[in-house]
């Protein structure tokens, strides 16, 4: 999928489908980052289970995993 497309799944609880036909459940978002200060950063695609998103929003260490947006296939989401 192309990064414009899954923005509006961001920062919510949704269903992934992969491109090796796993699905995946759990939370996507970007992030600005740099490798030096000062540096232009480069945005960043993450993803982790909804406990360990809920954890890191609360400033606890979590999971956290890249994925690259040609991964993900599709997205439903599944947040009530």
């Amino acid at each position: 999928m192309e990064v414009a497309n899954l923005r509006k799944f961001a920062h919510q609880h949704c269903r992934f489908k992969l491109r090796g036909g796993k699905e995946v459940f759990g939370v996507v978002w970007e992030v600005e980052t740099s490798e030096s200060a000062g540096a232009d950063g480069t945005k960043r695609l993450f993803f982790a289970s909804v406990r360990d998103y809920e954890r890191l929003t609360q400033g606890s260490p979590a999971q956290v995993i890249p994925i690259a947006p040609a991964d993900i296939v599709s997205a439903e989401s599944i947040a009530s």
